[in-house]
């Protein structure tokens, strides 16, 4: 629903035609698309959760990847989170097993980000362009 409300508004704004395309539209307004919008959410929840800005409960959900005695220091990232293996495809979709894939996938440099406000701004950054770069 929000996608298309996001694609009237585009058109309502540049005063286009329903039949026309919006991808131009939504990336001239910096509109992220849709999968990249959840990434975007999911990122800054686990962002808050690790930070001290998200309720306990979501918090207790993700745990930082502890230093194993044999690993080489440059492998290390404190940062990092351990992901979850789950038994059943539809469990993938939990925030316990995507918000410590997502975060992983992330680089460094924008997981060590000071404050919320420069992790977004680095994060949309880094999804728009990945979205818009064909």
């Amino acid at each position: 629903k929000q996608c298309i409300n996001a694609e009237y508004g585009a058109r309502f704004i540049f005063g286009q035609r329903k039949w026309q395309g919006t991808t131009t539209l939504r990336k001239a307004l910096h509109f992220l698309p849709v999968s990249e919008r959840i990434t975007f959410k999911s990122c800054v929840l686990v962002y808050k959760c690790l930070n001290g800005m998200a309720p306990e409960y979501l918090s207790s959900l993700l745990e930082r990847r502890k230093k194993k005695p044999m690993r080489l220091r440059a492998d290390f990232d404190d940062l990092l989170l351990e992901t979850p293996h789950p038994k059943y495809k539809t469990t993938e979709r939990a925030f316990s097993v995507s918000g410590p894939k997502l975060w992983n996938s992330l680089p460094g440099e924008l997981r060590r980000s000071g404050t919320l406000k420069s992790f977004q701004t680095k994060l949309k950054t880094l999804l728009f362009t990945k979205a818009f770069s064909e």
